[in-house]
């Protein structure tokens, strides 16, 4: 599977995430992941197109809905903001490995 360039650099930003959203029906440990911002100064809409890109570029690489976007913030506030994304495999089995070593575990 061809992974790309923005794909990367959004799993770079991204970490595991365990306590928010975990009552949505597609949450899932494991697969569901906060993406934040790429600098405290970025406009929420910005972060809200890259997270409906990937999960557009997700649904396409494997042929079914995989990926679902469970929160992204609708008001820009200058720190650190994340959309919580889950993507189920097969996708994610192939872009987990662009995540930090520490976002990881």
């Amino acid at each position: 599977m061809i992974i790309p360039k923005y794909v990367q650099e959004l799993m770079e930003r991204a970490r595991y995430e365990y306590d928010r959203c975990t009552a949505n029906e597609n949450y899932g440990v494991g697969y569901t992941v906060a993406i934040r911002k790429a600098t405290p100064y970025a406009q929420a809409w910005t972060l809200r197109k890259e997270a409906e890109r990937l999960c557009k570029w997700a649904n396409r690489a494997a042929g079914v809905e995989v990926a679902h976007i469970l929160y992204i913030p609708q008001k820009t506030h200058y720190h650190e903001q994340s959309a919580v994304v889950t993507i189920f495999d097969p996708v994610m089995k192939h872009i987990e490995q662009f995540m930090p070593e520490n976002a990881r575990q």
